[in-house]
C-alpha cells in the first residue's frame, strides 16, 4: 500500500507543513509547576519533531490559572512570562522543519476543585459532570466575556513566542464544548438558547484571535462530531458546527467525539 500523499507538503491556511503527519494534542504533564515549557517538555516535543512529524499540537494548554487547570504540570499561556521558554520550545521543534500549534484549553466542569485551589468548577451552566461529581457554577455573562479575552491573550502570547498557530479545544466536554452542546448549555443570555447563541462564545474567541493575531495566523478548532449523549450534539449538529466555523474563516477543523460522561 502506498502513502505518497502522506509525505507530500500540505497547507493549513498560508502555513506550509512539510508533510501530512500531525501529532495531535496529548497530555504529557511535563511543564514546570509555573506552567512554563521546561527542559523535559522541550526534549519531549523535539524528539517527536525529529521523528518526522510535520505538525505538532501541544498538550492542553491553560488560558486561566484560577479555574482553568486541567492537569498537574500543565503548559500555560496565561501571561507574558511564558514567552521565553515557549520560544525555546518553538525553536527546538522548528530545528527539524516541524511546525507547532498550541492547544488553548479550559476544562470547565471537567476538573476537580483540588486542581484549582479548592475553587468551585465553572461551566456554561450548572450541569454536573458525573465523572468528576462536583457541582459547577454557571459563569456570569461578564465572566464569559472575560474568558473570551483570556483565550485571545493565550493566542497572542503563543504568537509572540514564535508558535505557528493555535487550536481551540472545543471538544470532549471541556468549556468551549460545554457552550456548544445543548447537553450542558442551558443558558438564557446571549451565550445560550439558539444555535447562534451557543456558538457565540467560540465565535468571539475566533474573531478576537483574528483581530489581534491577524488573518494569516492559523486557527484550528477541535470539535465533537457527536457527543454520544442524549440531548447532546449529534452527527448533523457536528456538521452544522463545522460549516459555521469554516464560514468564520478557521483554517482547520479537528473532529473528535464524546465527553467524560459519554462512557458512563
Amino acid at each position: 500500500m502506498s502513502y505518497e500523499k502522506l509525505f507530500e507538503p500540505g497547507h493549513i491556511g498560508n502555513l506550509e507543513i512539510k508533510n501530512r503527519i500531525v501529532m495531535p494534542a496529548m497530555g504529557c504533564s511535563l511543564a514546570e509547576a509555573s506552567g512554563e515549557a521546561g527542559e523535559r517538555m522541550i526534549r519531549y516535543y523535539a524528539e517527536r519533531a525529529r521523528g518526522g512529524a510535520g505538525l505538532i499540537i501541544t498538550e492542553i494548554t491553560r488560558i486561566d490559572d484560577e479555574t482553568g487547570v486541567g492537569t498537574p504540570n500543565q503548559l500555560s499561556v496565561t501571561n507574558t512570562h511564558m514567552v521565553a521558554q515557549l520560544s525555546r520550545l518553538a525553536e527546538a521543534v522548528h530545528a527539524y522543519g516541524t511546525k507547532i500549534f498550541v492547544q488553548l484549553h479550559h476544562p470547565g466542569n471537567q476538573t476537580p476543585s483540588r486542581l484549582i485551589g479548592g475553587r468551585q468548577p465553572v461551566s456554561a451552566s450548572d450541569v454536573t459532570c458525573r465523572v468528576i461529581g462536583e457541582q459547577p457554577r454557571a459563569l456570569s455573562t461578564e465572566e464569559v466575556e472575560a474568558m473570551v479575552k483570556k483565550f485571545v491573550t493565550g493566542a497572542v502570547i503563543a504568537q509572540k513566542a514564535g508558535i505557528d498557530g493555535v487550536e481551540i479545544h472545543g471538544a470532549h466536554g471541556y468549556l468551549v464544548s460545554q457552550f456548544l452542546s445543548p447537553y450542558t448549555n442551558k443558558r438564557e443570555d446571549k451565550y445560550g438558547g439558539s444555535f447562534e447563541g451557543r456558538m457565540r462564545f467560540v465565535t468571539e474567541i475566533i474573531k478576537g484571535i483574528q483581530a489581534y493575531c491577524g488573518p494569516k495566523f492559523p486557527i484550528s478548532v477541535r470539535i465533537n462530531g457527536n457527543d454520544y449523549l442524549p440531548g447532546g450534539l449529534e452527527d448533523e449538529d457536528g456538521i452544522r458546527v463545522a460549516r459555521y466555523l469554516e464560514a468564520l474563516g478557521v483554517q482547520a477543523i479537528n473532529v473528535s467525539c464524546g465527553m467524560y460522561d459519554s462512557g458512563r
